[in-house]
């Protein structure tokens, strides 16, 4: 599905599920498309990074400085309830 929609940015310390660090980290937000498995769920992904927050905003105007992260630990919401994991 093409769209002309801009996900949003943000610009945040760079944490994620194998990393955290004390970079100026370039997140593009949006949802997984038709044809990915996790098709409808939200994505986050890794543009950047950067040593001071004025170069961040310089090389993205249009991401929003954060406080915390946008960082969420991966979730299996999307399997079935009956499903058997063991």
């Amino acid at each position: 599905m093409t769209t002309s929609h801009i996900p949003d940015q943000t610009i945040e310390m760079g944490r994620g599920a194998t990393y955290h660090n004390t970079l100026y980290t370039v997140y593009e937000h949006s949802v997984y498309g038709d044809s990915s498995v996790l098709a409808g769920e939200p994505r986050r992904q890794w543009l950047d990074d950067f040593e001071t927050l004025a170069d961040a905003e310089a090389a993205y105007p249009h991401a929003v400085v954060i406080e915390g992260s946008t960082y969420n630990p991966y979730a299996v919401g999307y399997l079935s309830q009956n499903e058997d994991l063991s």
